[in-house]
């Protein structure tokens, strides 16, 4: 696939697998918007993939109409998004079906942080 020159999304892109996606897509030649609520990771991330291939936006996608709103900058300023790989959120350990059949609270994460 060629991705020279394309603009890429990617949530929680400053750590983790989405930081492994931000740096392959760089290599692959693309500019990449980094979402993701740690900042200072963030900015790291763009230090190290350098300027010219990377940006960086603290944003919390579970909100939309952040989300809506950092779409829009990005249409404005880079005039398209060709590509979006999702790679935020926070996994917590826990059965998805328990013994007796019922499902782990989806909303338990909220309730960690």
């Amino acid at each position: 696939m060629n991705l020279q020159d394309k603009v890429a999304v990617v949530t929680g892109g400053a750590s983790g697998l989405g930081r492994a996606a931000t740096q392959l897509l760089v290599d692959a030649g693309a500019q990449v918007v980094i979402f993701d609520m740690n900042a200072s990771a963030g900015q790291q991330a763009v230090t190290e993939l350098g300027a010219k291939s990377a940006r960086y936006m603290q944003l919390d996608v579970s909100n939309g109409p952040d989300v809506e709103s950092a779409f829009k900058a990005i249409l404005a300023d880079l005039g398209r998004v060709d590509v979006c790989i999702n790679c935020a959120g926070i996994g917590i350990a826990a059965k998805t079906v328990n013994r007796e059949g019922q499902p782990h609270d989806l909303d338990l994460y909220r309730k960690v942080i």
